[in-house]
């Protein structure tokens, strides 16, 4: 067993070689810095009995980051708990694909390494502080025991199939969609062989993983479906690509019904699967009797249900990237026997290699400059300790230390506001902002403070980040 991990072992040394040498602290975008911050204040109840109070996601993300905090600093522990969990989605995704296609351990590795573990959108994603890694570990473990239990009928498998599940629901509530058909099969099976206990076992396990959900949401415990997403879906955003939100004006190159299917045909997912795709369908006989159309469905029940979102974000589509790995592999298969047969498997790995690591820095540039700016403004913002409206960047000044007191220009109106603050700042992106967020909060308030005030630019900050006094 201990050998069988080395390979894994050696991924997560090199993945931490890899964050201390960029300096990648995992805080990207509003998001990440909100789970820091729940973090944190999660860590602080435990220590003292402060009421964390709320926020925005599910709480198993944080939860665990909070349980690691004791052990490593924040933010690393959160970004460890990221890593880590795509190592243990690898294992689980490996255990898969060699009980379903009967595979040679060692190519089923190679597979997931060559594919999963450096697929660049993946890799990325595991490197950031978000929910994405610890959510997409839950999804393969419970796939893992879904096709174990669907197998031989033991109750450990449903047992553990009942936790990931509702694991990987407490980490993002999307994983519903994708687990609802493992779900429904698990369910019909169960009551074949139905067991009081068994039942009552599960009720506990599920109680006891959104115990914490109902703690904190009691006044308001399924105010998550009231998302602006979930309640605007709907089939006509499959042909539009370009969408007015609560979250601005957004316009994108592909229509929603052909993004839901980028996890299979983007290159910084997936580049060879389009080919596999292919060999799949011309070898579709040989692979009849594998019990496939459990994952296709899920895939595809995902990909509607993605399509039909005003709104497109690759991170989205990660969480149905290890069922498409798993439907694929017949493709390698083949193609991973014929270059054996042609003794080019070293220099086709060597490509894939190439091709991978290429796709991750082209994709990785964007997120470590944008880290890299966020520190430097928020750094830049401590010689400020005064009142300072600004948009977007407000979880980084808060994590970066910032004492002053920061009003988000999305949440308020300014002209509702008493009259500004004369010794108050304002900090924002024009350049960033003004095309998406048209005619919202952001810009409005904007416009309004500089028609009612006069802005002085204080300073000029990197990548279109200005600081301007208020008079």
């Amino acid at each position: 067993m201990l050998k069988d991990l080395k390979w894994y072992g050696l991924f997560l040394l090199l993945a931490l070689v890899f964050i201390w040498l960029t300096g990648f602290n995992g805080l990207y975008g509003q998001d990440s810095y909100e789970y820091l911050r729940y973090t944190k204040c999660l860590s602080t109840f435990v220590k003292t009995g402060t009421n964390p109070g709320d926020y925005f996601w599910p709480l198993l993300y944080p939860i665990v980051g909070a349980i690691f905090s004791f052990v490593f600093p924040l933010p690393f522990a959160l970004q460890l708990v990221s890593v880590l969990s795509l190592l243990g989605a690898a294992i689980y995704l490996e255990k898969i694909i060699t009980l379903i296609f009967n595979a040679e351990k060692n190519w089923a590795r190679l597979y997931v390494f060559l594919f999963f573990l450096l697929s660049p959108y993946m890799l990325r994603g595991s490197l950031v502080i978000m929910s994405d890694s610890l959510s997409i570990f839950c999804v393969v473990a419970a796939w893992y025991y879904f096709e174990r239990y669907r197998r031989v009928v033991e109750n450990r498998f449903f047992l553990a199939f009942v936790f990931f599940f509702a694991a990987a629901i407490a980490a993002r509530y999307a994983a519903f969609v994708v687990l609802t058909t493992p779900a429904i099969i698990m369910s019909v099976i169960f009551f074949r062989n139905f067991k009081v206990s068994l039942l009552l076992l599960s009720i506990c396990i599920v109680t006891l993983l959104f115990f914490p959900h109902f703690l904190i949401r009691s006044h308001d415990p399924l105010s998550f479906l009231y998302h602006e997403w979930v309640l605007s879906w709907s089939p006509l955003n499959f042909f539009h690509n370009r969408f007015n939100t609560l979250d601005g004006i957004a316009s994108y190159s592909f229509y929603n019904m052909l993004y839901a299917f980028f996890n299979i045909l983007h290159p910084a997912f997936y580049f060879a699967g389009i080919v596999f795709l292919i060999i799949c369908l011309a070898i579709k006989n040989q692979i009849k009797d594998k019990k496939m159309g459990a994952l296709i469905i899920a895939i595809s029940v995902y990909a509607i249900f993605l399509a039909g979102i005003p709104f497109q974000n690759m991170r989205f589509l990660l969480l149905s990237f290890p069922l498409v790995l798993i439907a694929l592999f017949p493709g390698y298969n083949v193609t991973h026997s014929y270059l054996i047969k042609k003794k080019f498997l070293k220099y086709g790995i060597g490509l894939v290699l190439v091709i991978q690591l290429g796709l991750f820095y082209k994709l990785f540039g964007s997120f470590y400059n944008n880290n890299k700016t966020e520190k430097q403004v928020a750094t830049e913002m401590l010689k400020y300790p005064a009142t300072v409206y600004t948009f977007s960047i407000d979880g980084a000044l808060k994590a970066y230390g910032f004492k002053g007191n920061v009003i988000n220009m999305y949440n308020v109106k300014v002209d509702t506001l008493k009259n500004a603050d004369t010794n108050a700042y304002v900090l924002f992106n024009v350049k960033q902002f003004a095309e998406q967020w048209k005619n919202k909060n952001p810009m409005i308030n904007w416009e309004y403070l500089n028609k009612k005030h006069v802005l002085i630019q204080q300073e000029e900050m990197p990548d279109g980040w200005a600081l301007y006094r208020v008079r």
